[in-house]
């Protein structure tokens, strides 16, 4: 036995590998010199996990220290050195807006940042310092460009260089560069400057836009968004993945039903020919798109035409020894426009098989966190870029909420958000979808737009019987 009231000795093999490492391990120029292209928390030590993390919006000590690391300028604290700074109040400002005009989206696109030149002799500490050097520069005419706007201000884009980077990466192993948008509003998520730049240098990228969700489209907005698209020599194709992935789970659902009863009762069931039904929704369906003339495209379809650019491009280019006879496809677009979704449907990835290769998707934006790449068929291969949120100039931050692009557990202003869709949804779909009466006034004509207050009103009407509050001082 111890002794009673003795010193417990603390520590153990771990504390005193940890003490031994820390005073035979010190921080050198000649580490930091071999850290360089890596991320800023793998060189301090840092979770190397976070390195592709999204960075779209902070303070500005944030963005002012994130600055600082990519220019490697270092800082010194100067004590004593205060500054008194008053400013006139000059109150608050209300702005009157007729509340009957619609407000148009005002968007202007700005470029992405290109990756500096380099070649064979360029060493990995060169590119990484050049790199730095043009993602600072570019951040830079960002900043001045809003300094010089009055009423735009830039959204939140990406902010991380290692997640342009990884665009970079896919650009450069690319022979397509295909931008997939969200149907409902195409010009918002579509990046023009991105395909200029996938036609530039030596070696121009083909580009493709798919229309993605445009099962939410009519016939004849198809029409007028195919022939704006057709008018700007644009090669596009309208495609939901959600259609295309309820058909391949059903399909695989058939499939393992079937392979239970055949195993069970050691045969198949052939009570019923499936082709006649097949043939009658096969022909309804054809009947159905020669209507319309830019039609949403099947999963087949969609596959046949990729092929057919795939084979095109392998004949303008050859066979290639290091790439295998593949085509590569980069998959570029915003965060929750449903990339991810399109390249799972096009692997014909079923959610109830574990066999086929599939791409992380979710309700949140941004699912996508590192460049990777999958083999699509023997002339094909698909390389899945990180959702990238480019930068543009919009009237307001509300947009890139209804939008989808920001997740709505950052929204700390929920007025503007909401006018703007009550600005844009006429009044009778409020009512029919939601099997409402919002009320308007008598000087106000059918066609008006929604006041949010209003609908505020029927929201509190429906959610509180006990209440009935007046409308007409909302008015």
């Amino acid at each position: 036995m111890g002794r009673t009231g003795a010193k417990v000795k603390k520590g153990g093999l771990g504390n005193a590998l940890m003490r031994t490492q820390k005073k035979t391990s010190p921080i050198s120029t000649k580490d930091v010199a071999s850290s360089a292209g890596k991320h800023v928390s793998e060189r301090d030590g840092g979770d190397a996990s976070v390195a592709l993390a999204s960075y779209l919006e902070g303070s500005s000590l944030d963005d002012f220290l994130a600055s600082a690391v990519l220019a490697n300028r270092e800082f010194t604290a100067v004590k004593e050195s205060i500054m008194l700074m008053e400013e006139a109040d000059a109150g608050p400002q209300v702005v009157e807006k007729d509340k009957n005009v619609m407000p148009e989206m005002t968007f202007a696109e700005m470029k992405v940042p290109r990756r500096p030149k380099w070649d064979k002799s360029t060493t990995a500490e060169e590119l990484n310092r050049l790199e730095k050097e043009s993602f600072l520069e570019w951040r830079r005419d960002i900043a001045m460009l809003e300094a010089s706007s009055d009423h735009l201000e830039v959204t939140p884009f990406e902010k991380n260089l290692e997640v342009w980077r990884q665009l970079w990466h896919v650009r450069e192993r690319s022979d397509i560069m295909v931008q997939i948008v969200d149907a409902r509003n195409p010009l918002f998520y579509r990046s023009t400057d991105l395909d200029a730049y996938a036609k530039e240098g030596e070696t121009p990228r083909r580009t493709l836009l798919i229309v993605n969700k445009s099962d939410f489209l009519d016939d004849r907005q198809r029409t007028a968004w195919g022939d704006h698209f057709k008018k700007e020599n644009i090669d596009f194709v309208f495609f939901s993945a959600k259609e295309a992935q309820d058909e391949i789970d059903e399909e695989a659902k058939k499939l393992r039903q079937e392979q239970r009863n055949a195993e069970s009762h050691d045969q198949y069931d052939e009570a019923k020919p499936a082709g006649a039904p097949q043939v009658v929704e096969a022909e309804a369906v054809v009947a159905k798109k020669e209507t319309s003339p830019y039609p949403v495209l099947s999963r087949v379809e969609l596959l046949d035409f990729v092929t057919k650019i795939a084979t095109d491009v392998l004949d303008e280019v050859g066979v290639r020894v290091k790439d295998k006879g593949l085509i590569k496809f980069g998959m570029v677009g915003f965060p929750n426009v449903g990339k991810s979704s399109v390249i799972n449907a096009l692997l014909g990835a079923s959610t109830y098989s574990h066999k086929t290769q599939r791409v992380a998707v979710g309700a949140t934006p941004g699912k996508t966190k590192h460049f990777q790449t999958m083999i699509l068929s023997d002339k094909i291969m698909l390389c899945d870029c990180p959702g990238l949120v480019f930068p543009s100039f919009v009237n307001s931050k509300a947009e890139m909420y209804c939008c989808g692009v920001l997740p709505l557990s950052q929204l700390r202003d929920h007025v503007s958000p909401c006018q703007l869709l009550c600005h844009r949804i006429p009044k009778r779909v409020f009512e029919r979808t939601y099997g409402i009466k919002i009320p308007i006034s008598k000087t106000a004509k059918e066609t008006d737009p929604v006041g949010i207050y209003a609908l505020l009103e029927v929201g509190i009407e429906t959610s509180l019987k006990c209440c009935n509050p007046s409308h007409t001082s909302f008015l």
